[in-house]
C-alpha cells in the first residue's frame, strides 16, 4: 500500500506566497482602474485612446473603466428605441 502524498513544506510556502502576490496584483489593478477613472473625470478632454496610451489597456477598456467608475460622458449615446411610438387619438 502507498503512502498518501504531502506536499513539502516547501511547496506549500511556494503556494502559499504565490497566493499572497496575486492578491496584491490584484488590489494593485484595482488601484490603477481607479486612478484611470479619476484621472478621466480630471480631464474630461482626453479621450480614451488617449489614456490608453499610457496604460496597459485597450481604449475598450478604458470605457468599460469609465462606465465602472461614473465617469462622465463625453458625448449623449446616439442609440435609440426600436419599439415605435404609440399612436394616441387626439
Amino acid at each position: 500500500m502507498t503512502e498518501k502524498y504531502a506536499p513539502s513544506p516547501a511547496l506549500k510556502d511556494a503556494l502559499r506566497e504565490l497566493t499572497e502576490a496575486e492578491e496584491l496584483l490584484q488590489q494593485r489593478r484595482l488601484a490603477v482602474r481607479a486612478a484611470v477613472a479619476e484621472d478621466l473625470k480630471a480631464n474630461p478632454d482626453v479621450t480614451n485612446a488617449q489614456m490608453a496610451e499610457h496604460v496597459p489597456y485597450t481604449s475598450e477598456t478604458i470605457r468599460v473603466i469609465a462606465r465602472e467608475y461614473d465617469v462622465p460622458r463625453k458625448r449623449q449615446p446616439t442609440v435609440r428605441s426600436i419599439k415605435p411610438k404609440k399612436r394616441t387619438a387626439g
